[in-house]
């Protein structure tokens, strides 16, 4: 079977670990060359560039934290040196830093989760829009993730989260409008309960019980179910799907 990304070039933010790192193995075995974006988990990186160059995909793994455009601008060069263009990319970083009862918030906490939710979006999209431009191929696409906690308000402590979810959710349809006449695809994914380390590190509690109340197929996801939907995204056979949300949740009950 032909692979269904077949030379095309990705930038993924955020692809050490979770949803980012499912993603870019998605991307190998289906023939795409990588930039594996990193903060600071460069041994989960080195792992994950490993994993895909022994799918046979090209991937080089670099350090920037996307919420700094100086950064960003050193990422994009040298993705620039490293393929000339891309064809995908996915903005996957984001982060619950701390569950915090709104009352108990300042303005640093809540600056914090935006830059990192929705800021590192705008700044790497501003930066990578060249990128999608000096391609050739005609299917281009750029795959936000956001949450089920753009709709639902997120869980509790996660207000500062679920707002900054929510402009990325929004962000998806005003560039989607704008670069529609380039070709290009806007698309958000909108993950559910999925088990990463993102709920380890915002302690999340009793995470199987929370599916079983929440969530129709009464299980939590994996990172790799949402992974195969983005790579699908990203391929020709999704190539009238823009400026949409797509839910990766087994089914959310809401309220």
């Amino acid at each position: 079977m032909e692979k269904e990304l077949y030379g095309k070039k990705a930038l993924i933010t955020g692809a050490s670990t979770g949803i980012g790192a499912a993603t870019a193995l998605a991307f190998a075995r289906e023939g795409a060359s990588i930039i594996i974006n990193y903060n600071k988990s460069v041994e989960e990186a080195k792992k994950v560039q490993e994993k895909v160059r022994n799918l046979g995909s090209e991937a080089f793994i670099f350090k920037a934290d996307v919420t700094k455009e100086e950064e960003v601008k050193q990422l994009v060069d040298f993705t620039k040196d490293k393929f000339g263009s891309i064809e995908i990319l996915v903005n996957n970083a984001g982060d619950l830093i701390e569950r915090k009862p709104f009352i108990e918030t300042d303005l640093n906490y809540w600056r914090a989760h935006i830059d990192l939710n929705l800021t590192s979006a705008y700044i790497v999209t501003k930066n990578s829009i060249p990128l999608l431009l000096n391609s050739k191929n005609r299917d281009r696409s750029i795959i936000n993730v956001s949450s089920i906690a753009a709709i639902t308000g997120g869980g509790k402590g996660a207000a500062a989260y679920a707002t900054a979810k929510g402009g990325l959710k929004t962000f998806t349809k005003s560039l989607a409008k704008e670069l529609a006449q380039y070709g290009i695809r806007v698309i958000s994914v909108m993950p559910g309960l999925i088990i990463t380390p993102f709920h380890q590190k915002a302690k999340t509690e009793d995470i199987e019980g929370w599916a079983n109340r929440q969530v129709l197929l009464k299980r939590a996801g994996k990172a790799e179910e949402v992974a195969e939907v983005i790579a699908f995204l990203a391929s020709e056979r999704a190539s009238y799907i823009n400026s949409t949300e797509i839910f990766v949740d087994g089914g959310w009950v809401l309220g």
